[in-house]
């Protein structure tokens, strides 16, 4: 792994031996055009403009969706890293207000993120941000909403799907192939713009954030309902040393971090659709932990999904279990709760009804 936690300084020595040959040629030139040029290249150096028509979502939709799939494009850019801004604080502010210092200050700060960039993509290297954003949406759907929605583990066995995932710029033809194959009346796609952590220097806690490009699209025609850009910033409050320390040496700490960002960004999805989030904080650890004798919404829900999907019960019956294990779970229904409640299909002439057993 590289050493993450090399003194910037250093790196800024480094550089400037190495561009002493390409900045002497500047001090020479009686034009500044060149140097205030190269400058605002390394200040806008990674900077990228989203385009991106918004399309906003009217109510009237929601009656013709009945069944969604929720997918995330297939590439997804690297966690951004800027967590160094504190240490180059002094350093800018000793350099004061020349062009030539303070260009070197920007080379040494680009090298220290680019060195955060890979040791903590390393250490994450198996998150998938795309997956675990559509994961939590899916869930949050099916308590929030009456859409039926595809298990996310359907999506990945099906190849014509995942080869489609590939395509940003899908034609009308894909969404049309997609709905065919999955069943379904409408897709949801999730695109990766930006996550990661940063840290905004002395004057503000360092944060986790997430923002994504979400669009809701006709399977039969390909015509969008719904485009948005949301995104959201979840603050890490901790010492200095401290916040450094677990970044680099826990895992668990920094995909905890991500966790808590990405389950804000599925609830802004929600709200902006218009349904009663009110439902989500059965998802809470806490209350998972305080109510382990009782029902995981959770994992209950998707094994539900799983039935309904793959036709052992008929959507009415899903909507219906689906209400009671709500409401089983919000302590409303005296039945099932001092054990865990368990899905069954009855083997009886109607193979779709389902009940409750404990």
């Amino acid at each position: 792994m590289l050493n993450s936690h090399r003194n910037p300084q250093q790196i800024l020595i480094k550089l400037t031996n190495k561009l002493d040959v390409l900045v002497l040629p500047f001090l020479k030139m009686s034009n500044k055009r060149y140097v205030c040029f190269v400058l605002s290249l390394i200040i806008f150096a990674g900077c990228q403009t989203t385009k991106i028509t918004q399309v906003p979502y009217k109510k009237e939709y929601s009656k013709y969706v009945n069944d969604m799939v929720i997918l995330h494009y297939a590439d997804s850019p690297v966690m951004g890293v800027n967590i160094r801004n504190d240490e180059m604080f002094i350093p800018t502010i000793m350099a004061g207000p020349a062009i030539i210092p303070q260009l070197f200050m920007r080379f040494a700060q680009s090298q220290a993120n680019q060195e955060g960039i890979a040791a903590l993509n390393d250490v994450i290297f198996d998150l998938n941000i795309g997956e675990e954003l559509c994961e939590k949406l899916n869930t949050k759907f099916q308590l929030c909403s009456y859409f039926h929605v595809i298990p996310q583990e359907s999506i990945t066995k099906n190849n014509v799907v995942w080869r489609l995932m590939e395509k940003k710029d899908k034609e009308p033809k894909d969404y049309e192939k997609i709905g065919t194959e999955l069943g379904v009346d409408t897709i949801l796609e999730i695109g990766i713009i930006s996550y990661g952590i940063k840290d905004p220097g002395i004057h503000s806690d360092p944060y986790a954030f997430l923002k994504i490009d979400v669009k809701m699209t006709t399977a039969s025609e390909g015509i969008v309902i719904w485009r948005d850009i949301v995104e959201a910033r979840k603050a890490i409050i901790m010492e200095k040393e401290e916040f450094l320390d677990f970044v680099f040496t826990v895992p668990d700490f920094l995909k905890e971090k991500l966790d808590e960002v990405t389950d804000a960004v599925s609830e802004q999805c929600i709200e902006k659709l218009g349904f009663d989030t009110n439902y989500t904080y059965l998802l809470d650890e806490d209350y998972i932990k305080k109510t382990s004798h009782k029902i995981n919404i959770e994992e209950k829900l998707s094994e539900l999904n799983v039935l309904r999907h793959e036709s052992l019960i008929t959507n009415s019956d899903y909507d219906e279990t689906k209400l009671d294990l709500i409401e089983q779970a919000k302590g409303r229904n005296s039945a099932g709760l001092e054990q865990e409640t368990k899905l069954s299909v009855t083997e009886e002439a109607n193979p779709g009804s389902i009940k409750l057993s404990n």
